[in-house]
């Protein structure tokens, strides 16, 4: 096990990788409290996949690739915070019309551009051992804005996601903190497709928090507890994929899914013998 986490630690591949992933995972573990608390999971996933458009344009035109990414979802997550909730057009409508269409334009312009210049599966299935040093800075700098945002409204954030009523009359700006929020969530979900992918950033969204849920109950607490998760998961994650020479996206992800059953099995015993 010295020999191994020797090795892991010394090499020149992992040491580029390992501070960007970790702090993806600081990054993520807190976004993720309030993507569970607002319900905010499905549109996670739309904005991911729509961030193909950007990704797209950047390929097409030569454009740097986080940045182009971070504006079209960003520009994504407000739009359908704006979108108003009538004939018909809710959230959950408008992020299907605006995940696939946006998706379908990354498409048409990825399968344009030359296959040499794409790395498609990196794409969508992320791989954090190919960070730049440009992409290490957009994500470290892209991270601190998203953590600063955090520090300043985090609690607004938390008081409308349970009583919106309550918050407004507090006075709280709500209808400004929900287009921050939003806009907030697009530009995190871009700092996680090189971890993740599109297809996979979701997962780094909801799986912290959701395993923290079983056992937090103040926001702090739920913090911490999400932090946790999130650091274990990426640091074993990332020993999987060095080992067994496994996606690192995905080997995280997975690793998260096993931490989230444990769990919800503790739970459940926890439960169980309480009521004996």
């Amino acid at each position: 096990m010295i020999d191994f986490l020797s090795s892991f630690f010394s090499s020149p591949v992992m040491q580029a990788a390992f501070w960007p992933a970790l702090l993806i995972a600081v990054l993520t573990s807190s976004m993720s409290m309030m993507v569970l608390a607002h319900r905010l999971s499905f549109l996670t996933v739309g904005v991911s996949h729509a961030s193909l458009a950007g990704l797209g344009l950047a390929v097409t035109l030569s454009l740097p690739l986080l940045p182009t990414a971070a504006v079209t979802a960003i520009i994504i997550a407000l739009l359908l915070a704006a979108m108003p909730n009538r004939q018909g057009i809710n959230e959950d409508t408008g992020t299907g019309v605006l995940f696939a269409g946006s998706m379908a334009l990354g498409v048409i312009l990825i399968s344009n551009a030359n296959s040499y210049e794409v790395d498609l599966f990196g794409l969508l299935f992320g791989n954090i051992l190919t960070v730049s040093e440009q992409d290490s800075r957009w994500i470290t700098w892209g991270s601190l804005f998203v953590l600063l945002s955090l520090m300043m409204w985090a609690k607004s954030w938390w008081s409308m996601a349970f009583d919106m009523v309550t918050a407004k009359a507090s006075g709280i700006a709500t209808a400004r903190l929900r287009l921050i929020l939003y806009g907030v969530m697009g530009l995190t979900v871009v700092m996680c497709v090189k971890l993740a992918g599109i297809v996979l950033t979701t997962g780094l969204l909801v799986l912290p928090a959701a395993c923290a849920w079983f056992w937090g109950r103040s926001m702090f607490s739920l913090w911490a507890l999400s932090l946790s998760f999130s650091l274990t998961g990426t640091f074993a994650g990332l020993m999987w994929s060095y080992q067994y020479d496994w996606p690192s996206g995905a080997a995280i992800i997975l690793m998260l899914c096993v931490l989230f059953m444990l769990s919800w099995l503790s739970s459940w015993l926890k439960q169980q013998l309480s009521e004996v």
